[in-house]
């Protein structure tokens, strides 16, 4: 669902509210008022229904500030709302680019046309802006910007979540690149003094002050960095259909679980479990450490190739 049509259905699911909490206060007597309040919800009930009768979406996000940088519902300071904006952008283009392939650790980001949002409104409650993909074909599937952008949301939100065990499983999947320009969007929020409410993917994300400060402590404390290793154990299995793998490691590690490089295919996967499945190899993997203050909190581990562990005895 789009930002603004979940804008638009809590505004009609609000309204629908007030309107039975109004029909359960009516006496007898209040004919007329009845049927004016039961034709408006089942005008209601139609806009709603409409609003779930769709197809593929394009990306779209609403972004709502808050505090210091923010008059009422009436206006923005215009060089934080522009750089908050294109912070946001930036991490779009750059999560687009990694979920695609093609994110170099330094560099331009390629292909950044392809992630361009457009500003089509503003919204009041307190002041924000929809950005959202235009392009003129429609489709029945979730266009590959919007899973981006919902990617990109989930990130943020995760940032300010209490839950930290689910925010490091999230980083470890968060390229070195988007992490640092979330460092950049949560520093600006911060030290502006600024609330955020992100609306997205059918979801609807509130940091307060607490949140945005907890976020920007993380940003600042939390990097992630790839190692390619190889490992000797035995392999278990892969799945072709979620590029799922388990491999049983000889080290303190144990069975080590991940996920396969996307350079395969799911016959390759098939070919792959038909070859090695439980034959002791030496696992070529990346691994994902992420590291907090320095220190070591979590590893993620993608299946790179596998080799017999006859031909190097060397293996860690």
């Amino acid at each position: 669902m789009s930002a603004l049509k979940k804008l638009e259905r809590d505004r009609l699911e609000a309204e629908s509210a007030s309107l039975n909490r109004m029909l359960g206060e009516l006496g007898d007597r209040d004919v007329v008022m009845r049927i004016g309040l039961e034709d408006r919800l089942m005008e209601l009930r139609v806009e709603l229904e409409s609003l779930g009768q769709t197809g593929g979406e394009l990306a779209s996000a609403a972004l709502f500030f808050g505090g210091a940088p923010v008059i009422g519902n009436r206006g923005i300071e215009s060089e934080f709302g522009a750089r908050a904006v294109s912070i946001f952008q930036d991490l779009v283009a750059k999560q687009l680019a990694h979920e695609n392939g093609g994110l170099g650790q330094r560099g331009v980001v390629p292909n950044k046309a392809a992630a361009r949002l457009h500003i089509t409104d503003v919204v009041r409650g307190s002041f924000g802006f929809v950005l959202e993909e235009i392009d003129g074909q429609s489709s029945l599937i979730d266009s590959t910007l919007k899973e981006s952008v919902d990617h990109v949301s989930d990130l943020i939100a995760a940032f300010g979540e209490d839950d930290e065990e689910r925010f490091q499983a999230i980083v470890s999947e968060v390229d070195e690149r988007v992490l640092s320009t979330a460092k950049v969007f949560f520093e600006h929020m911060y030290q502006s003094g600024a609330t955020f409410r992100l609306v997205s993917g059918g979801k609807d994300r509130s940091l307060s002050a607490l949140a945005i400060a907890r976020a920007d402590d993380r940003a600042t404390t939390t990097s992630v960095g790839d190692e390619e290793e190889r490992i000797e154990g035995v392999f278990s299995v892969a799945l072709p259909e979620g590029h799922q793998m388990e491999f049983r490691t000889d080290g303190p590690r144990g069975i080590i679980r991940g996920r396969v490089d996307r350079s395969y295919s799911s016959a390759a996967i098939v070919d792959l479990n038909r070859e090695w499945m439980e034959r002791r190899s030496v696992g070529r993997f990346r691994v994902r450490k992420v590291l907090k203050d320095g220190g070591l909190v979590r590893e993620s581990f993608t299946l790179l190739g596998l080799e017999d562990a006859a031909i190097d005895p060397d293996v860690v």
